[in-house]
């Protein structure tokens, strides 16, 4: 029983490594606007502290686990999520409301820039530390209080 544990925590760890291979030690520039028409400029923000990007889309059943957790971590940290392939922004701000989600998002309709950031499965979860470099990388589910010690292990 234990040899089967330590084998599925190894088959995820390879899993998610395979996953992120492409993405970059460097975060992307990200200009944007927000749904809500909000100005975003990733290095504005990183002059603060550590910035959590998360990358979701509404059709996603694992990112309806991790929507919660990220809606309560954006009260305490600077979150900036990004819909992939979830509608235009009426139908994104639709399901936030459905949903009870409170962060700021940024609509990918088209996935130009989960591309720029080659990111492709969902969810994904990148820490970018200070420097702008992404300091964690996570794909799939993770907890509030992992994803508090990413954001806390990345320097700021």
């Amino acid at each position: 029983m234990a040899r089967d544990g330590l084998f599925l925590i190894l088959l995820l760890y390879l899993l998610n490594l395979y996953q992120t291979r492409n993405i970059a030690d460097v975060a992307p520039d990200l200009n944007a606007q927000t749904i809500l028409g909000e100005t975003v400029e990733l290095s504005e923000m990183l002059k603060g502290s550590p910035v959590l990007i998360y990358f979701w889309g509404s059709w996603c059943p694992l990112c309806s686990i991790t929507s919660p957790i990220v809606t309560e971590l954006s009260k305490e940290y600077q979150v900036l999520t990004i819909a992939l392939s979830s509608g235009d922004e009426l139908q994104v701000l639709s399901y936030l409301q459905e949903n009870k989600y409170h962060f700021p998002v940024i609509n990918d309709p088209d996935g130009i820039i989960s591309k720029k950031w080659n990111v492709f499965a969902t969810p994904s979860i990148l820490i970018i530390n200070r420097e702008g470099e992404i300091s964690s990388v996570t794909v799939g589910i993770s907890s509030a209080l992992g994803l508090k010690f990413r954001l806390w292990l990345a320097p700021s």
